[in-house]
């Protein structure tokens, strides 16, 4: 039953995320562009002025995915569990835990996807910039060309001990932190239900009240437990003339290890509460 839910779920919502990412990338590629023009060599103000307002226009637009995607589905979320939609989605044949994890595993790809877009969205911005004001006659092509063959020579130096574990270390940062930023909206949402009377004042301020939680704990517990660990392996890092990597991975399994610890936390009270404190508008 939740592969049904799940894929009536993805043909539901895919539509407006899709669209905000089409925007992103047609951005990407008209700021990059704007290189290639002539209008950096104007006299005229107005003329570099809009090629600015251009990249900016990218810089809004990359803000706007991130946020309208978390906005869409934190909205389709309370619709579709505590409003009017609710009495028709609780008496579906499936359980509070099915109803949660579909929701769950929808927001978090989807909150993935759209960081993945950022960054992709990014590097073609880049690739558009370099390759429009790159010399016309192929230096630049050919200089591309030998980076990439010497690619895994540069991996072998010895200032690149422990880049395998600092990118590991960093793709379990960006997964863990998709599923607890949603279980963090969940959450606060699911919470916000107990304040009856003002349901999405309650929401909003549990995610405020999430994100202080978070903010006074990091300071008390791990700011001086990476201080610490920084300064060690800082000095012996200068000492040997090693890398940085293993001294920046164990801070991203640190930090990615409590917010998955608290994500999974937040999904457990959120199905509590969906089981038994339930109270549809």
């Amino acid at each position: 039953m939740l592969g049904k839910l799940l894929k009536h779920e993805w043909k539901a919502v895919w539509k407006v995320p899709v669209l905000l990412i089409a925007v992103l990338m047609i951005t990407a590629v008209l700021a990059g562009l704007t290189f290639a023009l002539p209008i950096w060599d104007s006299e005229w103000v107005g003329l570099p002025l809009s090629g600015v307002m251009l990249i900016l226009m990218f810089y809004f637009a990359m803000i706007a995915t991130v946020l309208g995607v978390t906005i869409y589905f934190a909205v389709r979320y309370y619709k579709n569990m505590f409003t009017d939609e609710g009495y028709l989605t609780h008496t579906l044949p499936v359980t509070a835990r099915q109803l949660l994890l579909n929701k769950t595993i929808t927001m978090s790809v989807w909150n993935l996807l759209a960081m993945i877009a950022v960054v992709v969205s990014i590097f073609v911005f880049f690739v558009i910039m370099f390759l429009s004001l790159a010399p016309k006659d192929g230096s630049f092509a050919r200089e591309l060309v030998e980076a990439v063959r010497r690619w895994p020579e540069a991996l072998s130096s010895p200032y690149m001990d422990g880049f395998e574990g600092f990118c590991f270390g960093a793709l379990f940062t960006v997964l863990a932190g998709a599923f607890s930023n949603t279980m963090m909206l969940i959450g606060a949402i699911t919470l916000g239900q107990m304040v009856r009377k003002h349901r999405i004042l309650g929401a909003v301020g549990a995610y405020f009240g999430f994100q202080i939680i978070i903010q006074i704990l990091s300071t008390v517990v791990f700011v001086p437990m990476m201080i610490k660990m920084a300064d060690s392996a800082y000095y012996q890092n200068i000492y040997e003339l090693q890398t940085p990597f293993p001294v920046l991975t164990p801070f991203y399994f640190m930090v990615s290890g409590a917010s998955l610890v608290v994500g999974i936390g937040l999904y457990f009270m959120s199905e509590y509460l969906i089981r038994h404190k339930l109270e549809l508008e």
